[in-house]
């Protein structure tokens, strides 16, 4: 039986794909979690520990491949079901906007003094 392509999950570094806050995005990560201001939307997001950690992997690597393991396999967690949360915490990132992926075009953004 042949293998099925896999669809390609945002975090997954391939082909030069590459995690990167986006263009007007500042933050500061602290002990308890991570201050985002998107300075394009006129907007701040607060990421919890948990999401911290993957905006830290994502922006100081440019991928989150590995970290679900290496959040799961210590804690005793299902990797599949960290993975899973890791894969939907890049996705919401990067709906937001925050986040950009490079091998993806960039979407649409609305300025915040022209809603």
């Amino acid at each position: 039986m042949a293998d099925r392509p896999r669809p390609k999950r945002p975090g997954r570094s391939a082909g030069g794909s590459v995690l990167t806050p986006a263009p007007g995005v500042h933050y500061a990560i602290t002990l308890d979690g991570t201050a985002v201001l998107d300075t394009m939307a006129g907007k701040w997001l607060m990421l919890d520990a948990s999401a911290a950690m993957v905006w830290r992997a994502a922006v100081t690597t440019g991928s989150v491949a590995g970290l679900a393991d290496r959040i799961a396999i210590p804690a005793g967690l299902d990797p599949a079901a960290v993975r899973d949360a890791v894969h939907d915490c890049v996705a919401s990132l990067l709906e937001r906007g925050v986040l950009v992926d490079t091998a993806r075009p960039p979407a649409p953004r609305r300025r915040w003094w022209r809603r």
